[in-house]
């Protein structure tokens, strides 16, 4: 990752963000046109936050970002919920995400069942959750993708 994905990590509110975002974008201001700004930019881990929570919620940091990365740059999510993915899909500068859910479910459903986690196991739950993502991504009727306009 780079050192831009570190700065762009620390951060609690939109404010938060958008202050690493400036000072990380005064670095690459200093350095072009030798050096492109980032392509790529980590955002996270955004996996203790309730989605909704209109300061500190995923959806409120994505939209307080929206308009304020650099051109071209996309963003990774670090921590995702599964639930989350049939709205964070909708933005197109969302490049990608992660999430340690399968892993953690599979921790847990060992634990209750008297098992041992194993890689099987883990792998099982890793599938399931991937299955279920695949379907949350997909487009479906009825989305409503957000419109980026050029000014």
């Amino acid at each position: 990752m780079s050192i831009a994905g570190k700065l762009f990590r620390k951060g609690w509110s939109v404010d938060d963000y958008r202050r690493s975002i400036d000072l990380m974008m005064q670095v690459w201001e200093r350095w072009m046109p030798w050096i492109a700004p980032p392509a790529l930019i980590g955002l996270g881990s955004v996996c203790r936050r309730h989605l909704t929570d209109p300061h500190h919620g995923l959806f409120a940091i994505l939209e307080g970002l929206e308009g304020h990365l650099p051109p071209g740059t996309r963003v990774h999510l670090f921590g995702v919920k599964g639930q989350a993915l049939d709205r964070v899909k909708m933005y197109d500068w969302v490049a990608s995400v992660d999430s340690m859910a399968a892993d953690f479910a599979a921790r847990v459903k060992a634990r209750k069942a008297g098992v041992s986690n194993t890689i099987a196991h883990r792998i099982a739950e890793v599938d399931r959750w991937m299955e279920s993502a695949i379907r949350r991504v997909a487009p479906a009727a009825g989305d409503q993708f957000r419109l980026s306009f050029v000014a």
